[in-house]
């Protein structure tokens, strides 16, 4: 009874992580108070007088929690240190939450069929809540497109991580029709393919770069999952030609998205003749890319700046060469971002071990953990997740819980 009143607790607290990154601006409390349980509830089970088998390969699990091991010697070169704990303060969840879920036992598998159906409700209902303001608000909503902006959210006001969340749950979405899941009433499958299909239209019609191509890059993999390991080619074709035709037309009448790529050929046709990049998203990231390069260059190749200094480089690089550039922004590029703060050694490094999980024991098998990190590979190259709370957040918790479930098809 005492193990299953501690899974209960797991399960609950697995519930309060995910409402805290889809409530992360309104309550940011919470997923730190969900990590915390979950951190504590992994040391009731370690020093358990009979304890549980912790989980089968602990590697993957202590590939993560070294993502967070490498930016500590950064405190031997960075000159602000206060800056650089505020680095460590983010990234902790990294060194904890991974140990906590190896020696918690694994869940029934309707558990966490319930965590990714609640995951996608609540992206669902945002969605929706964005979707019908923009229905009724349509001439504002499109002329905020022309300046590098996006139709307003409610509770989630980092666009370019609302769009990711939402190819990931379409996925999801997908997924669980598939998999034939309901909790109660059969009818629940037919809620997951509505939904499913509502998310693809409103990926398009909010028209963010990064979940665009993360949409895209994840059905290529489905397709191509159909195609060869299932042997299923017609499908894959026929299912190729309904998400042209519906994806296409979708662009074709949706006002967001022309005025997207009319504001993305401004934004490169003023990069490209130094104009001012002031307001303008695509340009100043393009910026902050050619800053992380060159602080690399002037600092050391191997080992970077230091992870305490990377902020205060490119500050004075925006203000001395960008001083039009009102919000200057860090290198929005994870890859570039550690390899300016860490070098090249601590980036390749990084790399190794992050992606370790999907790599070791025949994880590339688990679907939604496969899908989740093709995901962040694309927030990758768009942002730098790791150094924002929500970033931090989202990121590890979708790749724990798949990887506890560890179901490989």
């Amino acid at each position: 009874m005492k193990n299953n009143l501690r899974q209960n607790i797991f399960f609950f607290l697995c519930l309060l992580l995910i409402l805290g990154v889809m409530l992360m601006d309104l309550a940011r409390i919470l997923p730190s108070m969900a990590m915390i349980g979950i951190v504590l509830l992994g040391i009731s089970y370690f020093i358990r007088k009979n304890p549980y088998p912790i989980q089968k390969n602990k590697l993957p699990y202590l590939a993560l929690s070294c993502t967070f091991i490498i930016l500590l010697p950064s405190y031997f070169y960075s000159d602000n240190q206060t800056y650089l704990f505020e680095k460590w303060q983010v990234a902790i969840p990294y060194l904890v939450l991974p140990l906590a879920f190896m020696v918690i036992p694994q869940m029934p598998k309707r558990r966490y069929y319930q965590l990714y159906q609640f995951y996608f409700g609540l992206v669902l209902l945002t969605a929706l809540s964005a979707f019908i303001y923009y229905l009724f608000n349509q001439q504002l909503v499109n002329q905020l497109y022309l300046s590098s902006k996006v139709m307003p959210t409610f509770w989630i006001s980092h666009h370019p991580t609302l769009s990711i969340m939402a190819a990931f749950a379409m996925f999801i979405a997908y997924w669980l029709y598939q998999s034939g899941y309901y909790y109660r009433f059969i009818f629940e499958r037919y809620i997951f393919l509505a939904g499913g299909v509502f998310l693809f239209i409103f990926i398009h019609v909010f028209s963010v770069r990064s979940g665009l191509l993360a949409l895209y890059v994840l059905i290529f993999y489905e397709l191509a999952r159909m195609a060869i390991q299932q042997k299923r080619i017609k499908a894959a074709i026929l299912t190729a030609l309904s998400m042209f035709i519906v994806g296409s037309t979708t662009l074709l009448i949706s006002p967001t998205f022309s005025n997207r790529v009319a504001n993305t050929s401004q934004d490169l046709q003023s990069y490209r003749n130094n104009e001012s990049a002031n307001h303008k998203s695509l340009a100043s990231r393009m910026i902050s890319y050619k800053n992380a390069i060159r602080i690399n260059k002037e600092s050391s190749f191997l080992f970077g700046c230091g992870l305490g200094d990377i902020s205060d480089l490119n500050l004075i690089i925006f203000k001395a060469e960008y001083p039009d550039i009102t919000k200057p922004i860090i290198p929005h590029n994870q890859f570039l971002f550690y390899f300016a703060a860490i070098g090249f050694t601590g980036a390749l490094v990084f790399t190794f071990l992050f992606f370790f999980p999907v790599l070791a024991d025949k994880n590339f098998r688990n679907v939604i953990l496969v899908v989740h990190y093709l995901v962040l590979l694309v927030a990758f190259q768009f942002e730098a997740p790791m150094e924002t709370q929500l970033g931090v957040a989202y990121s590890l918790v979708f790749i724990l819980i798949p990887l506890h479930q560890d179901i490989k098809i």
